[in-house]
């Protein structure tokens, strides 16, 4: 196959098997984003800086930038240098410039264009190479340990101008374009230095032209299957390419729907804070529901947060986390009216390894008295209540309905004048037994490792 035919091939990464699934996932967050749309201007101003700090960060990290993400984060917010060399630091800004310019692009409804590209390429490489910045290479060069050669450079400003027209015309599924082009322009390899960078920030324009969200290609893929995956789609089989990038989207994806879900949940705060400074009666109520409300979102915070460094630590295995918002003030009347309410999921984690493949759902609900309760609690006090998804993708049980051995022992936790309480099943005694004053940490930790044990995990 000719390098023309070989860049142009859109079909090397055609959707199939598990990587179909992937984008139909995809799909489905990308409905979700859309559904919460137009959103409030601060919630786009939050989604632009956070989503800028991961794809900036991620970026410089593959190809070998030492700066933390914290130290990226410091040098963008506010110009302070801490760390980090001055090729380093400049990467970053570059890096950031870049995104920003794509949006602008966008905004104006600016097409892809090899103008584009070498501009992209001139704002990557400002003041760390100036001689090349937005040129294209005059020499021929190789990658070290690459299987295929990149082409001459006498073919690369015909080769990008196709792949340019072909981005332009081509209708296929979005995440497959991206994951073409990002390949395509690293095939091509058509500067001197910044390839990467520079094909990342191509693949991020076509993303978001579809109105899908960037796909910030891990620290972790560099160390295990990115460059992997492009020489086999060098070689002909882009299926491991697509699924990194279709992974990466999604991630990407569950991040803005997070942040989404906590702006509003704060705008949907303060707007119940304004009613409830109005209506006198119910004062003392909504006092008491705040509190509750910090407390349950602190032992979410813990979750997410041991989930974050768990992934980050971790190879082969994920714990995703999954957050369903805050429990509002309409839901929690109703729970202590009523004793139920609807839709009262906080979060799930999702266990997955190998043919492992375990969720739970942490749902608000009423506390059934009884004799064994360590304290007189109030008649529908709310508390946090445990489902588990059967390894077939089945119904959610409560944890309540399993009391075998094998199954997780933790059965609800409640708040009672600010401090936790935990309720977990003794299967050799076969009672309830209760846990007074522990943290949220130790309950989440406590919980995720019985689940790594009982899977045979540790």
């Amino acid at each position: 196959m000719s390098i023309q035919d070989d860049v142009t091939d859109l079909a090397r990464f055609s959707p199939r098997g598990v990587t179909s699934h992937y984008l139909d996932e995809v799909d489905d967050s990308i409905q979700e984003i859309d559904s919460q749309r137009p959103l409030a201007p601060h919630i786009v101003e939050k989604l632009q800086s956070e989503i800028l700090y991961d794809r900036v960060h991620a970026s410089a990290v593959i190809e070998g930038n030492k700066l933390t993400r914290r130290e990226t984060i410091v040098i963008l917010s506010t110009g302070i240098v801490e760390a980090g060399s001055r090729k380093d630091q400049q990467e970053v800004i570059n890096l950031a410039d870049a995104c920003l310019y794509i949006q602008e692009c966008l905004d104006s409804n600016v097409p892809l264009s090899i103008q584009l590209v070498k501009e992209l390429h001139q704002k990557t490489l400002k003041d760390i190479d100036n001689s090349s910045a937005g040129r294209f290479r005059t020499i021929d060069v190789a990658i070290t340990g690459a299987s295929v050669s990149p082409p001459s450079h006498m073919d690369v400003p015909h080769l990008v101008s196709m792949i340019v027209e072909l981005e332009n015309v081509s209708n296929i599924h979005p995440i497959q374009k991206a994951a073409w082009i990002h390949w395509a322009f690293a095939r091509v390899h058509p500067f001197v230095d910044g390839n990467g960078r520079v094909a990342r920030l191509i693949q991020d324009y076509v993303l978001l032209k579809s109105r899908y969200v960037p796909a910030a290609v891990q620290p972790e893929d560099r160390e295990r299957v990115y460059y992997e995956s492009l020489e086999n789609a060098d070689l002909g089989s882009g299926d491991d390419f697509l699924e990194i990038v279709a992974k990466n989207v999604l991630r990407t994806s569950e991040r803005y729907l997070a942040i989404i879900r906590e702006e509003k949940s704060k705008t949907n705060w303060v707007q119940n804070i304004a009613k409830a400074a109005s209506e006198k009666v119910k004062q003392t109520e909504h006092r008491k529901f705040l509190s509750i409300q910090r407390s349950y979102d602190s032992l979410k915070f813990e979750f997410e947060s041991i989930c974050a460094d768990l992934n980050s630590e971790l190879t082969d295995m994920q714990v995703r986390f999954k957050d369903y918002g805050s429990l509002d003030f309409e839901k929690y009347q109703s729970l202590k009216i009523k004793g139920r309410a609807v839709q009262t999921w906080l979060f799930g984690l999702h266990f997955m390894y190998g043919d492992i493949n375990q969720r739970f759902v942490f749902w608000f609900g009423k506390h059934h008295r009884t004799s064994d309760d360590p304290r007189t609690f109030e008649q529908n006090t709310i508390t946090i209540l445990v489902s588990m998804e059967d390894s077939a993708g089945g119904s959610k049980k409560k944890l309540d309905d399993f009391e075998s051995e094998d199954r997780i022992t933790l059965r609800e936790i409640l708040v009672d004048d600010r401090s936790f309480l935990r309720r977990r099943y003794n299967p050799v005694a076969r009672k309830s037994e209760w846990d007074i004053d522990i943290s949220p940490s130790e309950i989440a930790q406590n919980f995720i490792y019985e689940v790594l044990s009982k899977v045979g995990l540790i």
